[in-house]
């Protein structure tokens, strides 16, 4: 049961996970792009056969790989995200337990973004992401939504440094008979956008 909890809370931060930045061109064209993050705590609540639970815990640790297109102010992406989550406790009725318990799942993303250019090196960015993901120790998928704020910077001609802070919402939704109540995460992100 534990580790059908922590699906919740590793997609819902790994959709902050939206490895999208501007690179220094302004010709369109195809990029790669690769991101890490972490999640800040987060709670949970659903009900299992009936019975409600609450549960606390965070992403420890998210990475993805992306391929994209630059449009000039706008992107489009996907890519391949992984997660890994950790529980710090769980509550069934009005028992509290202490648990240290983390499970990994992998995640599949779109996303889009805008660009507000400007003159200075600094150029900040606001995107939006949809992620269907799936949990190592559960058989049905769940999704999620991701809305990041971020700035990128040049590092050479061809790549790019971005950074970015997110929130991800799980809206209602039931994975292997387990029910969840929406949710939302907040999460840090960074990375590397490579223009091919």
């Amino acid at each position: 049961m534990l580790r059908k909890l922590l699906l919740i809370s590793a997609i819902s931060s790994s959709a902050l996970m939206s490895p999208i930045a501007k690179a220094d061109t302004s010709e369109p064209g195809f990029y790669f792009t690769a991101g890490v993050g972490t999640g800040l705590n987060t709670d949970i609540e659903g009900t299992i056969n009936g019975t409600n639970f609450t549960s606390s815990g965070r992403t420890t640790f998210a990475g993805g790989l992306g391929l994209g297109y630059d449009f000039d102010t706008w992107r489009v992406e996907a890519a391949v995200t992984r997660a890994t989550a950790e529980i710090d406790s769980v509550g069934i009725g009005t028992i509290a337990y202490d648990v240290d318990e983390s499970a990994t799942g992998t995640g599949f993303s779109i996303g889009i973004a805008y660009d507000f250019e400007n003159d200075s090196r600094f150029t900040p960015f606001i995107g939006g992401s949809y992620q269907m993901a799936w949990s190592d120790d559960a058989d049905d998928s769940s999704n999620s939504y991701g809305l990041d704020l971020g700035l990128s910077t040049p590092v050479s001609d061809d790549i790019e440094f971005w950074t970015a802070i997110g929130i991800g919402y799980s809206p209602e939704q039931t994975i292997d008979s387990v029910n969840f109540d929406a949710a939302t995460a907040w999460g840090f992100s960074t990375g590397l956008r490579v223009r091919i």
